[in-house]
């Protein structure tokens, strides 16, 4: 059996993907250059600290003054990548329609597989199949059944074998079915299926190699 080839749902979206993320590296480039930048005033601020606790008056007014220009530095990276994260969301935003009209346009592609199509195309095949074998056997049935009757359907010959009809009768002729279920297949199978669930194939069937089919 041919292997199917989806083709690609997403050209649209992907290209407003691609648009997308080139901008939001460019707001994650300046995250983590002001994220490097606090990290060098935190060890800055520690040092100073350090500095404090041994220095003299003159020198602690100096380290005091450039303690506070140390905090005033962090507040203001701080304030911007509060307005990064502002950015980050009204560029989501930004984006949301625009995905969501690229999804609209790609719906086309999506359309053009249906697992209704599928099912209804292997049921024909297989009730087609079943019934060319059907017709077979039965025609073979009939080929030599009344041959067969005129011997079975002697009232004498009946009196010394009532069970006969046992034996040889029309219904004995057809494909073996073992019902188990109210259908052949359930709509929960073809779900699954839809989702990429994997069915359990049946032990008779012999292991074949899959040639790849590209459906367009």
């Amino acid at each position: 059996m041919e292997q199917v080839r989806v083709r690609d749902l997403f050209i649209e979206t992907k290209n407003v993907i691609e648009d997308y993320k080139e901008k939001v590296s460019k707001l994650d480039e300046q995250e983590r250059e002001l994220n490097a930048e606090l990290i060098a005033l935190q060890d800055e601020m520690t040092a100073n600290i350090l500095d404090q606790e041994s220095a003299s008056v003159s020198e602690r007014v100096y380290l005091r003054i450039q303690s506070k220009e140390i905090n005033q530095r962090t507040e203001i990276i701080q304030v911007i990548l509060e307005e990064l994260a502002e950015e980050r969301t009204e560029l989501k935003i930004e984006f949301t329609p625009i995905y969501r009209q690229s999804l609209r346009n790609d719906t086309a592609y999506r359309s053009c597989y249906g697992a209704t199509d599928i099912a209804e195309k292997y049921k024909y095949l297989m009730l087609k199949e079943i019934s060319d074998i059907g017709s077979q056997m039965q025609k073979q049935y009939f080929d030599i059944a009344e041959d067969i009757y005129e011997v079975f359907e002697d009232s004498e010959v009946r009196k010394e074998f009532p069970r006969l009809e046992y034996v040889f009768h029309q219904d004995q002729y057809v494909p073996a079915f073992g019902w188990f279920g109210d259908s052949v297949i359930s709509k929960n199978e073809v779900f699954n299926a839809s989702r990429g669930y994997k069915p359990v194939k049946p032990k008779h069937m012999e292991e074949v190699k899959e040639e790849v089919k590209d459906v367009e």
